[in-house]
């Protein structure tokens, strides 16, 4: 690896559920960061998520160490995943219709490829600009492609929460794949919808304008994310990663 990345990650419980069924993982070795927000009630979303980033990251790992880090290792790796989770849900009654979304940034080569499924977002920052670069896959953004409601009605709409598609929902899943070249200064927040359900993408921009960007305080911007969400109510885990390209 010929670049470097700061980054910095923090989960929360945010402020009205029991437990936090998001995982929030950085592999630096790799390098891979990712974010699993489960689904299904406890205990089933807390074990899609931890299975999700467990055999994710293994398998990671394990190209790294054999030099086949590729992208479709990433989607592989992911559709492992999604099949242990299927198989779990159907060995114990009590797990049946867990899942988990999985939002995955393996870096390589001044690459980054995005594996992604579910609703937890990556962010691309620049001085003064945000980007989404996921797409949601809710029943909510699918209304709003068709035209039944506006952007704005995203985060309000009733079917916001419903998924169309995760992790372990299936035997089969569609994985998607991102790829964009990166440079130095570049930077990228993974985030469940915890965070940008609770906030607007230009106070997330706001905050790593002058918390990182400025105030060169990584740990400080992650923080600061997290307590915006859960000053707007924290209706819902939070988990950031933030990654800056050196």
């Amino acid at each position: 690896m010929s670049f470097k990345l700061e980054f910095s990650l923090k989960s929360d419980i945010g402020k009205q559920r029991t437990k936090n069924q998001d995982v929030c993982v950085a592999v630096p070795e790799v390098p891979l960061f990712l974010i699993s927000d489960g689904m299904g009630g406890p205990p089933g979303g807390e074990i899609a998520s931890a299975i999700s980033a467990k055999i994710i990251s293994q398998k990671m790992q394990q190209a790294k160490k054999n030099n086949l880090l590729q992208p479709h290792v990433l989607k592989e790796s992911m559709e492992a995943a999604n099949r242990a989770i299927f198989q779990a849900s159907l060995q114990n009654p009590s797990l049946q219709g867990m899942g988990t979304t999985s939002t995955s940034l393996l870096f390589k080569n001044y690459t980054l490829w995005i594996g992604h499924i579910g609703d937890s977002r990556c962010y691309y920052l620049h001085h003064g600009k945000i980007w989404q670069l996921t797409q949601d896959h809710s029943l909510a953004q699918e209304k709003f492609q068709a035209g039944f409601i506006q952007r704005s009605e995203l985060k309000t709409d009733s079917t916001k929460n419903i998924l169309t598609r995760a992790l372990g929902f299936d035997q089969k899943v569609e994985i998607e794949l991102y790829e964009m070249e990166i440079s130095s200064q570049d930077c990228f927040l993974v985030c469940s919808d915890g965070l940008w359900s609770m906030i607007e993408d230009e106070q997330i921009l706001k905050i790593v304008e002058q918390t990182f960007f400025k105030g060169k305080q990584i740990q400080s911007a992650v923080n600061q994310l997290i307590q915006a969400a859960n000053d707007h109510g924290g209706q819902d885990n939070i988990s950031v990663i933030l990654i800056q390209v050196k």
